[in-house]
């Protein structure tokens, strides 16, 4: 079982001004995936949406996967990052909370995406954050519960993905900076009851001040596109 493919992320949550969502998830899926996943390196794209009851600044869950996380600062999408087209400018001035992180995959299994998604992430400076070797303990737990076909550990790269480019510009436009996380582990399953079931596993398991610094959602997988799909393989 392969897991994510490659051994860079770069993960995003965020909310969108409501007025603006249908148009959001449109140039997501017409323009803003078939573009990144044109750049060398880029492997698969996904979005999702939270449900019921998630904070608007947590509706959207965003992610690339790419061959390694310097695919991510590399010439040809830096070049995109600068360059925005009409439609990314005017989408992204909508961003609420938005949240951007480079990240390097430390562990990954499974096979494929689910129609859902759980997701555990811990902020940049965080009190408490999962340690590597208990997030592989999660894993190899995770991927044995019912209705679970991946479960993935990120690693965010402080180094990497916070130029100040153009894109950058406007996806602060509403005045508050991206946001970056240390840590975060994502759990894809089959049913929402076994990816939440899954994602409370997963909370069980930690201290009382890592589990409090989590934060964990619920995601319905809305659109997966790979390299592929768009000409690039």
């Amino acid at each position: 079982m392969t897991g994510l493919l490659g051994r860079g992320a770069l993960v995003n949550w965020g909310g969108v001004i409501a007025s603006g969502e249908q148009d959001y998830n449109a140039w997501h899926s017409l323009e803003h995936m078939p573009e990144r996943l044109s750049v060398p390196g880029f492997r698969r794209g996904r979005r999702a949406v939270a449900v019921d009851g998630t904070p608007e600044t947590l509706k959207y869950f965003m992610m690339y996967e790419a061959v390694d996380a310097e695919v991510f600062v590399s010439e040809p999408y830096l070049a995109r990052l600068n360059d925005p087209t009409p439609w990314t400018q005017r989408i992204l001035s909508l961003y609420l909370a938005p949240s951007r992180t480079v990240c390097r995959v430390i562990e990954s299994r499974g096979c494929g995406t689910g129609g859902w998604l759980a997701t555990l992430q811990w902020a940049t400076g965080s009190a408490a954050v999962l340690g590597e070797t208990s997030a592989s303990a999660l894993v190899k737990k995770l991927i044995e519960m019912t209705g679970i076909v991946g479960v993935h550990v990120l690693k965010g790269d402080p180094k990497l993905g916070q130029q100040p480019t153009t894109e950058k510009k406007f996806r602060e436009s509403q005045g508050e900076p991206d946001r970056t996380v240390a840590l975060a582990l994502l759990i894809d399953g089959l049913s929402l009851g076994e990816t939440q079931a899954a994602m409370e596993a997963a909370l069980e398991g930690l201290d009382n001040a890592t589990r409090a610094a989590c934060v964990a959602t619920l995601y319905e997988t809305q659109h997966v596109l790979t390299n592929a799909d768009v000409g690039r393989g």
